[in-house]
């Protein structure tokens, strides 16, 4: 902690990266003595080293000492990690709270996923330079079931959604027209479907920081 306290006066940085044991206690220090300037500080390299520490530490530290600051990327990154591979110790350090959001928001972005996967965007209006609207309309509905639906839901590695786009783009779409392809392009990088999950899970997260972490800068 001492040296923590030398970096923040002196600019004097150490070799090597904190443990969370060390900034904690010096989170627990500047709260002791009402230290804003240095709490600041100290959260800062908390934010500057947050992919060392798995999102379940980062939350319960947060929550402990009311730093709204660090909650937001450690539950989104939380939400990313598979319920599987949280352990016992990790549910501990979550809370019952998070632990029980963290269970819905996946069970929600499943079934969110599943839905985008079996149900492509609709060809509403053929473009000039479409010959054959209904085989259009066929194989487009055949390349996003073979395509987007399994980058989706591969089960060894789920893509990410900007992932899944990327990937379906490369592939070949048969009697899809040209400009058919490039209208449905556009809409599905307008991300409507995709946004939604991003907007649940960010609603999700403020909901809980309300509830758990009092913090003026929330």
């Amino acid at each position: 902690m001492f040296e923590l306290f030398l970096e923040h006066t002196f600019g004097r940085a150490r070799a090597g990266q904190y443990t969370l044991e060390e900034l904690s206690n010096f989170l627990h220090f500047c709260d002791m003595y009402q230290c804003s300037h240095t709490r600041k500080f100290v959260v800062s390299r908390i934010q500057s080293t947050r992919y060392h520490f798995h999102p379940a530490q980062l939350i319960n530290l947060a929550i402990q000492y009311n730093t709204g600051a660090i909650f937001p990327f450690a539950f989104k990154q939380l939400v990313n990690t598979p319920i599987t591979q949280l352990t016992a110790q990790h549910r501990q350090l979550l809370g019952i709270d998070v632990f029980t959001s963290l269970v819905y928001v996946q069970a929600a972005l499943e079934e969110h996923r599943r839905i985008v996967a079996a149900e492509e965007p609709k060809i509403l209006i053929h473009t000039s330079d479409c010959q054959d609207p209904v085989s259009c309309n066929e194989d487009w509905h055949a390349i996003w079931w073979n395509g987007m639906a399994r980058f989706l839901l591969d089960g060894r590695n789920p893509q990410p959604y900007r992932e899944a786009v990327k990937r379906f783009k490369d592939l070949q779409f048969g009697r899809v027209s040209g400009g058919c392809k490039e209208l449905m392009f556009k809409i599905i990088e307008q991300g409507a479907a995709f946004n939604h999950a991003e907007q649940f899970v960010e609603e999700a997260c403020n909901r809980l920081a309300e509830k758990l972490i009092f913090d003026s800068s929330l």
